[in-house]
């Protein structure tokens, strides 16, 4: 976190460091517990198989993505966004769910494609005796205008729950740039931060949670929607 700094002024001067900081979570807990209380039970227990995605590279360690583990044919997956490790994919990678990697999970990059607008995943193996909750896939997406949340990871922050409604999928007919770029990308309204993609987009089917989409991004709306962009479970991970 970047230290708060100010100068001296006629106005006064700004409250302590240590003061601000202890707003700022307290506003963090009461919009975390109000976003608790509005979600259903099934969506707040998935909370335990959100991960934060880690990259040791160069000497360095450093939190790149957020991720879910997921059930697969072939078992227990960590899926997350393939723009995430595109860059790196030698890299050694690792899954935490803590802000201090004091325990860390070796994960193995076992497949990833970015392709905006279809596609945009990496699916990691997990290591013989971790145990982990995983999250069913959807059978089917998301309706227009139906609720819809995400466990994100945001910059190795503890997970935050975001709640949105999904507006069905991006299109421009009259700009055509914007249409190769996203045309097609689900949008749902939601709030988020840096280092949320490859969080699981949730709903709820047939009154249990499941994935549905990916967030990869965020996107701002010719009418001033601020929302995040999705892309279809990848049939490599069914």
């Amino acid at each position: 976190m970047t230290p708060y700094r100010h100068e001296d002024s006629l106005i006064g001067s700004a409250p302590a460091e240590g003061v601000l900081m202890k707003r700022a979570l307290a506003l963090l807990v009461s919009l975390f517990s109000l976003s608790l209380a509005a979600a259903p039970a099934a969506v707040v227990k998935a909370q335990s198989a959100v991960y934060n995605l880690w990259r040791f590279e160069e000497g360095a360690l450093r939190v790149i993505c957020s991720g879910t583990v997921i059930q697969t044919k072939q078992g227990p997956r960590f899926l997350s966004a393939g723009h995430c490790v595109e860059d790196a994919t030698a890299a050694r990678y690792y899954i935490s769910q803590a802000t201090d990697p004091s325990f860390l999970v070796r994960v193995t990059l076992e497949d990833w494609y970015d392709t905006w607008p279809t596609s945009d995943y990496s699916l990691f193996s997990l290591p013989k005796g971790f145990h982990s909750p995983a999250l069913p896939l959807c059978a089917g997406q998301a309706a227009i205008g139906e609720d819809v949340w995400s466990w994100t990871g945001p910059l190795g922050i503890v997970p935050v729950l975001r709640t949105g409604m999904y507006s069905g999928p991006l299109h421009f007919p009259d700009d055509s740039e914007a249409e190769n770029e996203v045309g097609g990308m689900f949008f749902v309204q939601t709030n988020g931060d840096g280092g949320s993609s490859g969080s699981s987009l949730l709903r709820l089917e047939n009154g249990s949670v499941c994935v549905w989409a990916i967030w990869v991004g965020g996107w701002t709306t010719r009418v001033k929607l601020d929302g995040a962009l999705g892309v279809p479970i990848p049939p490599a991970a069914r």
